[in-house]
Order: C-alpha cells, then structure tokens, then sequence
C-alpha cells in the first residue's frame, strides 16, 4: 500500500492519495460531480445506510463544494475511490476524528455493481493504516446496518471486531433499525 500526502492545493488538488492493490482513494474534484451524483442518488446504495439519497444534482453540487473545501484542509471525509483505470467505483474516508479520545470513524460507500468484490475490505485495511500509522489514533469504528450481511463481513474482513448491537439506533420515518458497532484498536491492528 502507497499512501502519499501533499501539501494542500488553493484549488483543491490532491492532498492525499492512497493505493491498494487494486484501488485508488483520491479527494475530490469539482469534476467528479457526475459521478458523486451517481452514487448518492442511488436510492439502493443508501438503503444500506444510515444516510438517505439526494434527488437533485444541485444538492450533489452543493455538498461536493462543501466536502472539497474541507479536504483542503483535513484528513477526515470521504473520498473518490476508484479502481486503478480509473473507474469510480464510490467513496470512503475517516469520517470524524475525536482528539481528545484518539479514535475515528470509518465509512465506505459503493455503487451497487461493485458490491461483493472485497473492495470494502480492502479500502478499509487501507484507512486503519492511515488512522493507525499516520494519524496515530488509538481506537477506529464503523457502523453498518444490522442486516446489511456484506458490510459486516467486509468490516470483519478488514479486521475490524464486532463489539456490539446498538439497538433502535437509526431512526427510517416510524420505524428503527439496529445498528452493529465495529472496531478495533492499535494493539490489535495487524498491518
């Protein structure tokens, strides 16, 4: 695995590059709207979330923008993952950094047609080598849904244990569904 930092750009160039085996993790770029659009008005993708799709390409603009300006200046948020040709296969990233805990959360979204592929697993042992090696955190956690069968194998593939069920924890209109906790912390990350 290939991680590379850069200094961060005014326009919102690379700041970070990661490389797997198979995958690229890059930041975002206004150009990749399209794409960013894509996979957040897949109301499939989202259905396996806590999150929900947006419908129009404005809002896709509007939170592009948004995720662009604070890349520039952080290692946290989601971003582009590609396979190595450079087809855009979703996103993922540290989402939250808690400092004063030394602990981070982790996320990975992807289009349907690449689920099942161990991508998931393989970009998220790539995000433990950034909070772990780079970052210096002691603890990182993930969520998935508890029925969502893929991510939680993905999560356990990458390594990450599953410490529990946090019941009734998302909130869909009148009904909750459970949510599983994943982690893992320094002394039991395996490189």
């Amino acid at each position: 695995m290939k991680m590379r930092k850069n200094r961060p750009t005014a326009d919102g160039g690379n700041t970070m590059k990661i490389q797997t085996a198979r995958l690229l993790l890059r930041d975002y770029r206004p150009e990749d709207l399209d794409a960013y659009f894509g996979l957040h008005s897949q109301a499939q993708v989202w259905e396996q979330s806590q999150e929900k799709a947006i419908s129009q390409k404005g809002e896709a603009s509007k939170l592009l923008g948004e995720l662009i300006s604070h890349q520039i200046s952080s290692d946290v948020g989601y971003r582009v993952l590609c396979l190595k040709d450079g087809t855009y296969i979703g996103e993922a990233g540290i989402l939250q950094v808690e400092k004063d805990c030394s602990r981070c959360r982790l996320g990975c979204n992807l289009l349907p047609e690449y689920w099942g592929e161990g991508y998931a697993a393989e970009i998220t042992q790539a995000l433990l080598h950034l909070a772990f090696a780079m970052l210096k955190l002691e603890r990182a956690e993930a969520y998935a849904l508890s029925d969502n069968a893929r991510a939680c194998r993905a999560m356990e593939k990458a390594g990450l244990m599953k410490e529990g069920v946090l019941r009734h924890y998302h909130r869909e209109g009148k009904n909750f569904r459970d949510v599983c906790l994943y982690a893992t912390i320094r002394q039991d990350w395996k490189e």
